[in-house]
């Protein structure tokens, strides 16, 4: 990510959609294809350019009639309408980084699976998603430098817990959360050139680690330059204090990879939240792949099971149909941005006026 954009609007999801348009202009998708091929295939970068530009703005503008027919239907049918809006969104991206997709067949398949007949006993948090070798999914994955998910499986309830616009929902529907909000000072003080930010004292006893080893702890996970210092002043009981030096960004909040670790996360609105768990780095996945698997899961009950997710929905009995709402309504919101960040390569958080 080159440059972090806040957008000030009256409604951020029409705004966001809107910029999508950019893609719908032939010129502007074969300067984009231009500087994507130019390095890769050189000599060749005008024709694929040409032969790729139309095929992406098809798939632009499916992934977005496939999401806006979600927003106006009903939840029986809305994870696949989600799903396949994704799919779409994610063929475009696809295309940006392999001017030759789609090479073979194999490549057309989901790139996941997950056991299809449902057990009797049946809970969304405990159903796994197994990654495969061929499809879409480990080709994306590939281009996100996950290629190590390849066999991975993932439990439906750990995959939520990573979302960070699902915490207030996980905690009311499994009493515990893993992800923790995060204090950012926004004084910018060229003194000293670093951002300061507090966490909970009690992160340490989850993490099992004293101050001094727990700055160790984050330094393991950083990428590129950015690094974590203790801080000289003692913080008020209850709070640790720590600093974030990036070389070329005094204040965390403007830089568009955030902290350049993968222990921290954002959420649409450019709040940071750091994962818990002492093992988050060696099951690391990124975001939107996180949403993928999920998808994935809920379409398939959808498509395949349909008495099961009539009954998970509409079932007064039922105890996660609330966090499975919360989902749908955040990817419907947050998935579309996510992409559009990865094909602008910067940062955009809507916002209210």
């Amino acid at each position: 990510m080159r440059e972090i954009h806040r957008v000030s609007c009256e409604n951020p999801v029409n705004k966001m959609w809107n910029m999508f348009v950019y893609f719908e202009s032939e010129p502007h998708v074969k300067q984009l294809f231009d500087q994507y091929y130019q390095d890769k295939y050189k000599a060749d970068t005008a024709r694929l350019s040409f032969q790729n530009t139309r095929k992406f703005i098809y798939y632009i503008k499916q992934g977005r009639e496939y999401f806006h027919t979600a927003s106006r239907s009903a939840d029986l049918v809305k994870p696949l309408l989600l799903y396949y809006g994704m799919v779409s969104l994610l063929k475009a991206f696809i295309l940006t980084a392999d001017a030759h997709y789609p090479t073979h067949t194999k490549v057309l398949q989901h790139g996941m699976t997950c056991r299809k007949l449902k057990k009797l006993d049946y809970t969304f948090s405990d159903d796994e998603v197994k990654i495969q070798r061929d499809g879409l999914f480990p080709l994306v994955a590939a281009h996100l430098g996950s290629e190590q998910l390849v066999g991975e499986k993932f439990k439906m309830k750990n995959l939520l817990a990573m979302l960070p616009e699902l915490r207030a929902a996980y905690e009311k529907t499994y009493e515990h959360v893993d992800l923790e909000p995060i204090h950012i000072s926004k004084h910018v003080d060229y003194t000293y050139p670093y951002t300061t930010f507090y966490l909970p004292e009690h992160i340490l006893d989850k993490c099992h680690l004293s101050y001094s080893s727990f700055i160790h702890f984050l330094n393991r996970y950083n990428h590129g330059q950015a690094r974590f210092t203790t801080h000289d002043l003692e913080a008020p009981q209850g709070i640790i204090r720590l600093n974030w030096h990036h070389p070329e960004q005094i204040q965390v909040l403007e830089n568009p990879t955030g902290f350049d670790n993968d222990l921290f996360i954002q959420d649409y609105k450019g709040n940071h939240y750091f994962y818990t768990k002492p093992d988050a780095a060696a099951s690391f996945i990124p975001e939107i792949l996180v949403h993928y698997m999920l998808m994935y899961t809920l379409g398939m009950i959808c498509r395949y099971e349909t008495e099961l997710w009539g009954e998970m929905i509409f079932s007064l009995s039922s105890t996660e149909m609330f966090i499975i709402q919360e989902f749908l309504a955040i990817n419907e919101r947050k998935f579309p941005n996510m992409i559009l960040n990865l094909l602008f390569q910067e940062r955009f958080i809507f916002e209210t006026k």
